[in-house]
């Protein structure tokens, strides 16, 4: 078996380099060097990265049309094996391959789409899971070839999460490629069928009069891009970090009006009223400034408490 290995994100590096290093990678599809933070350089995708320091040839194309299928081809790779790569593959390009997989990182058909970490933590699942599935034409619809799931404790953020798939995702693709000819895979219920979208700016903008639950989802979901946040004197507050877990907040009414910072409590951070339930804010973020934690923005705002945040 020799590897096309397609991915973008941090999340798929543990597991090209498990394959590298059981030598099945032929080469490395991923999506093009894309500006930094400041705009000012091109940066590579951390699969192209790990990629260069494995020594392992890189194919970038703009799109997967006649020129990257060439390109693709000229590799001699049997097996096209995808991870948060990016780009969707067309018919002419899945026709280079006896075998096409992809890894998602959900209980399919659940979730179907770019989104769904940030979808179970806005969600408050309990459980999340990772299925490798054949690549098919329409999005995420192939059949089923393996799936692990995973307790969820209601204090996951992206970043925790997405380190947590990507922990567990080489042994699952190991346990695949050791029983390729046993594994049969069974094609996907038509209920329970969901999909996500990509996140946009607006989605992180936190709206007080809903439930503490999904004001502490979102800050969990939106930690890493792109930051929850809300007014403060009519400027933005990033809010990059909640206290506990997501079930244990009770419902309650709250007396103070939405969005009200209450107290500070140590340990906690600021307590702010929700249409339902009282969320306890850790860390924040003013803009330009540095991330701090509440007690630390406290000391450079005396006037938080009694705030109304919008």
């Amino acid at each position: 078996m020799k590897i096309l290995f397609a991915g973008s994100d941090e999340i798929a590096v543990p597991v090209l380099t498990y394959l590298a290093s059981h030598n099945l990678v032929g080469a490395v599809l991923t999506t093009p060097d894309a500006p930094g933070r400041r705009g000012k350089s091109l940066l590579p995708t951390p699969v192209k990265a790990r990629a260069l320091e494995l020594g392992l040839p890189v194919l970038q194309p703009e799109h997967l049309k006649k020129e990257a299928r060439e390109d693709a081809a000229s590799q001699c790779c049997d097996t096209l094996l995808s991870f948060c790569y990016g780009k969707i593959f067309g018919p002419r390009f899945l026709s280079l391959f006896k075998r096409k997989f992809n890894i998602h990182p959900s209980m399919l058909p659940c979730y179907r789409g770019c989104a769904p970490l940030q979808a179970a933590i806005l969600n408050q699942d309990d459980t999340c899971a990772i299925s490798i599935q054949d690549i098919a034409p329409a999005l995420d619809e192939g059949d089923i070839y393996i799936t692990q799931s995973f307790r969820l404790d209601g204090t996951e953020t992206i970043t925790s999460l997405s380190e947590k798939v990507a922990s567990l995702a080489p042994s699952l693709v190991e346990d695949l490629l050791m029983n390729i000819d046993v594994f049969k895979p069974r094609r996907q219920s038509e209920d329970g069928v969901s999909y996500t979208t990509f996140v946009k700016k607006d989605d992180a903008r936190l709206d007080f009069t809903r439930s503490a639950r999904a004001l502490h989802s979102a800050v969990r979901a939106y930690e890493k891009w792109p930051k929850a946040y809300c007014l403060l004197d009519g400027q933005p507050l990033y809010l990059l970090g909640v206290y506990g877990s997501v079930f244990d907040i009770p419902d309650e009414q709250c007396a103070e009006a939405p969005g009200t910072v209450v107290s500070h409590e140590k340990g906690k951070g600021f307590r702010i009223a929700t249409g339902n339930g009282y969320l306890y804010v850790s860390e924040l973020q003013l803009p330009t400034k540095k991330a701090m934690d509440s007690a630390a923005f406290l000391n450079g705002r005396h006037d938080m408490i009694s705030k109304v945040l919008t």
